[in-house]
């Protein structure tokens, strides 16, 4: 059973979120914040991260720059989820960014596509608007 790290400062998003991926079949774990979702992190691998951009203490971004950072983190697939509409950072921090709302079917499609992807070439990055 793979492990999904969510990450997400509006229990509004992260609960529904959370059982929807749990009916999936998936294990899920919560976090509300960059901060906590690193540490989770690095304690429980996790197979993928769905993290938000804009939260408080650390932001998506910090987030991902900080799990490239670690060589114990640095291969875990993430996607970016946002409100906003931010331009793409010069360096690949993410693979897939997806704008809030996103259908859940869109959402479970990624995940399955980088989980069948991980362990072989490096998943391509992508930025939907």
């Amino acid at each position: 059973m793979a492990t999904i790290l969510l990450v997400d400062d509006d229990p509004n998003i992260l609960r529904p979120l959370r059982l929807l991926l749990e009916r999936e079949g998936y294990r899920v774990l919560t976090a509300p914040d960059g901060q906590a979702a690193l540490a989770a992190a690095v304690v429980e691998s996790p197979n993928l991260i769905v993290t938000d951009w804009m939260m408080p203490r650390m932001d998506g971004v910090g987030l991902c720059r900080q799990l490239k950072d670690d060589a114990a983190t640095a291969d875990i697939p993430v996607v970016m989820l946002s409100a906003a509409s931010p331009s793409p950072p010069a360096e690949p921090l993410w693979n897939v960014f997806l704008p809030k709302p996103t259908p859940i079917a869109r959402l479970i499609e990624v995940i399955r596509t980088l989980l069948k992807g991980r362990g072989s070439s490096a998943p391509a990055h992508a930025f939907e608007r």
